[in-house]
């Protein structure tokens, strides 16, 4: 225990004596092992993802270089992952300085790469010469296997150790054709907590680095998620680089002019890509690389794409003379006017970028704004002219956006002037915290104004607030900023918080750094959840980025025998009180194989993912699917795995040598202007089905969200579903036999000693007390909440374009395809 000297506790004062005995030298990777963060950022799920992007990010950066074509990943079962291209292959001859192989150096220590010389690569993503080697030392065993001068050079090592020498063989027609590097890798469990993969994230990514560099074939498959057969394994190849990108990324989102401006070139060694098309959202959409690195934060190379878009549209405008002489016209389109419903991708590659730390945040070498500017002025300039109708529609979008700003302006002085005359800045509505310290204070923003008097009174009023909503918010997606600025909840929420929002927003006025949405356990709640959630990821995407946004979890039911009472969060902790509480002396055993026993707990555990395999099942029944096909579907390996792409026509002989005609037409020497070729519309080929005993399965069936659970629930409750007649007993005695799985949870409830329990269904946070409240949602050492973020930024603009735009048909098919899920549905 430490004690204090003068107030000074010993454990902060320090040793008297500090010698060089006292300064530790970590040798090797040492120093990645025993402070990850610094390298990886995060030992989570993000850290674990981290490895492999290391990995890839080398095999790009042999694409980029010209020397690999292909890149296959592999997520393994047992959470292990291989990385495998077809480039030069790592070199395995004597380095001089180390004395040891290039493969070994590379592997072992820091800072050691072929990217920091003028040989090895011109243009590269890793800079630091830290990704391998991290990778190596924060791995329980790393394997890399190259391939390269007609040998297979193959080594082991252990968190960061070599294990043993070199081992190196003739190649044989069994091994990978060519040249290239194999490495895989097992992530280390001292270092991550939980190894664990998200599939959207990684896909996404992947898909991201096959749009930006073109012709490269990036082949994912991940045993990890097998649960998502066929999804699982994806591969990626676009010939049409950042221009495929856009039309991909507006699909959905109903483009303003139907072609996309696509720029191409290299000024003074940096290699520009950017294309851009405008569509009929509100909302910004630029994603910004830098040699395939995202850079989330910009830097020099979207500097220089705004510049040139604002100057560039400006000076159309004045020569097509849109701007008016009047007191109340346009006289100038803003950066904010112009980038109103663009979406865009900036690609630039750089022989030395310099970057913000490793994470890659943000570009900051100044010549690479002037490149962009340069190429991006000009190209856009003809784009213009040689698109007259797309200028139009362009600049229409922009001065329509001005009008609008301009409106919305008025409507946010008009709120600051009426806060300023009731004598305050802040709504009256809000109930303060004393604590003025941002980062120590937390707002609640709840639903009504009941619940909001009982969080006032539970609170803690040193460091909560509380600000309650009247009814339901407006839904921004829908609406133009001078309409969203004009709605009162909207108003008091943005007051509330102080930042401001959009380009106005100031991390640094932000008055909590807490966000809590909590709403009540219903429909209602929901979707008031989901307004505000719009609200935010469309005005104040930065309180979900720097992680200030949470969603409270209110207790679903308070549950009691005799004395004892509990609260509880979801249907399976139900389950698991049920099961202890009510069920203490029962047993399920299997009649067939008595080695199948279940009892308290384990029952409990059972229970929930039974129930909505049950459920799931009826759903299936709903659609009509017949059972041997259900059972097919949810049991049989063959019919986990189905593609469903359409089958390609095969084409004769005389349309093979026509294509062959057209192609030699072609001066190999001179590349076709992208503005030249005549868009075609796409055929659109049907998706292929499957005959099961007469049953014709459809991608839309295979793809249900019911069909899917009972395929990914069935390996959880397998024993059980395949353990035959189930016989309970309570203490000496049967209470029931020959019960087949699917009569399991009534047949419990129907033999549970209830006498004394109650269950209440809590829906309301106004069905609480204050005390209850603060008890079970606000107490910080035992509230249970949700953290908002955002890591595939496009996939969520896609869903809350999805649920809450104007476009009714996405929406249509979402609830056709979802309906039969909702639970707890109030009506």
């Amino acid at each position: 225990m430490a004690t204090r000297k003068n107030g000074t506790s010993s454990i902060t004062s320090g040793s008297s004596q500090y010698s060089a005995e006292d300064i530790t030298v970590m040798e090797g990777l040492e120093a990645v092992r025993k402070r990850p963060g610094m390298y990886i950022g995060t030992t989570g799920t993000e850290g674990v993802f981290h490895l492999i992007r290391e990995i890839v990010d080398n095999s790009v950066d042999e694409a980029m270089a010209g020397f690999a074509t292909r890149i296959d990943i592999t997520i393994h079962k047992d959470g292990s992952v291989t990385v495998v291209d077809d480039g030069r292959g790592i070199p395995v001859d004597k380095h001089k300085k180390t004395g040891l192989s290039a493969l070994e150096t590379v592997m072992t220590t820091l800072h050691a790469g072929g990217k920091f010389g003028d040989k090895g690569y011109q243009v590269s993503g890793g800079l630091h010469g830290v990704g391998a080697s991290v990778v190596n030392a924060l791995s329980e065993w790393t394997k890399v296997e190259v391939r390269r001068d007609n040998k297979v050079s193959t080594q082991m090592y252990e968190r960061g150790k070599t294990i043993g020498n070199m081992d190196v063989r003739e190649s044989t027609i069994e091994d990978l054709p060519g040249t290239g590097t194999s490495v895989s890798w097992m992530p280390d469990s001292e270092i991550f907590p939980e190894i664990n993969y998200d599939w959207d994230t990684i896909a996404a990514r992947f898909k991201e680095m096959a749009y930006l560099n073109q012709g490269l074939t990036i082949h994912l498959i991940s045993h990890w998620h097998d649960n998502l057969w066929p999804f699982n394994d994806v591969t990626y190849m676009f010939d049409g680089g950042v221009q495929s990108f856009v039309r991909s990324l507006n699909r959905q989102r109903g483009s303003v002019h139907p072609n996309v401006m696509y720029a191409q070139q290299t000024v003074d060694e940096v290699v520009v890509e950017v294309a851009l098309q405008y569509n009929d959202s509100f909302i910004e959409n630029c994603l910004s690389f830098a040699n395939v690195i995202r850079t989330g934060d910009g830097g020099s190379h979207v500097t220089g794409f705004r510049s040139a878009l604002t100057r560039v549209l400006n000076d159309y405008a004045r020569k097509n003379n849109v701007f008016g002489v009047g007191k109340d016209d346009i006289k100038n389109l803003s950066g904010e006017d112009v980038r109103e419903g663009l979406m865009a991708v900036i690609s630039v590659k750089v022989k030395d970028p310099q970057f913000e730390g490793q994470t890659k945040g943000r570009l900051g070498n100044p010549e690479v704004k002037g490149a962009v500017e340069q190429i991006v002025g000009r190209q856009l300039t003809e784009f213009l002219e040689d698109n007259p109708g797309d200028g139009a529609s362009i600049i229409n979008k922009s001065t329509t956006a001005a009008r609008a700003r301009a409106a919305a302006k008025k409507a946010r002085d008009l709120v600051i002037r009426k806060n300023a005359m009731d004598g305050g800045s802040l709504p009256g509505k809000l109930a303060d915290c004393t604590e003025k310290d941002p980062a120590s204070s937390e707002i609640y923003i709840v639903e009504g104004e009941s619940a909001g008097g009982s969080a006032k009174q539970g609170r803690d009023r040193q460091f909560q607030a509380i600000l309650p909503l009247r009814g339901k918010i407006l839904n921004v997606e829908k609406a133009r900023p001078e309409r969203m600025l004009a709605h009162e909840e909207i108003a008091a929420l943005i007051t509330a918080l102080g930042a401001g929002l959009g380009e106005d927003y100031d991390e640094e006025k932000l008055r909590y750094h807490r966000v809590i949405i909590m709403t009540d356990a219903d429909v209602d709640g929901a979707h008031i959840r989901t307004l505000l959630l719009t609200f935010f990821f469309r005005n104040m995407p930065q309180i979900i980025g720097n992680g200030h946004l949470y969603i409270a979890q209110p207790p679903l039911y308070r549950a009691s025998k005799g004395r004892s009472a509990k609260w509880l969060y979801s249907d399976s902790e139900l389950d698991e009180w049920t099961a202890n509480r009510l069920y203490g002396t029962i047993k399920i055993t299997s009649e067939s194989d008595p080695s199948i026993t279940l009892k308290s707990t384990k029952i409990g555990r059972v229970l929930t993912p039974l129930r909505e395999y049950i459920e799931s099942l009826e759903v299936a029944r709903v659609l009509n699917i017949p059972e041997n096909v259900i059972e097919k579907l949810t049991k049989d390996p063959e019919y986990a795995s189905l593609d469903f792409r359409p089958e390609q026509p095969i084409k004769t002989e005389h349309e093979i040598v026509s294509e062959a005609e057209q192609v030699s037409l072609f001066d190999e020497s001179v590349e076709p202007d992208i503005q030249d070729i005549e868009e075609v519309e796409p055929v659109i080929l049907p998706d292929k089905t499957f005959d099961i005993d007469g049953y014709i399965l459809t991608k839309d069936i295979f793809n249900n969200p019911a069909v899917r659970r009972l395929h990914s629930l069935y390996p959880t409750i397998k024993q059980i579903l395949e353990a035959g007649p189930l016989t309970i007993t309570k203490g000496n005695n049967v209470v029931a036999d020959n019960v087949v799985w699917h009569q399991l949870p009534a047949t419990l409830d129907n033999n549970s000693d209830k006498s004394g329990v109650n269950v209440q269904r809590y829906k309301g946070l106004g069905e609480m007390n204050p005390e209850q409240l603060w008890e079970t949602t606000m107490d910080p050492s035992g509230r249970v909440m949700l953290r908002v973020n955002a890591h595939d930024a496009m996939a969520a603009d896609d869903m809350f374009r999805t649920l809450m735009g104007d476009d009714v048909e996405p929406r249509r098919n979402f609830i056709r395809a979802n309906a039969l899920e909702v639970k707890n549905l109030d009506v």
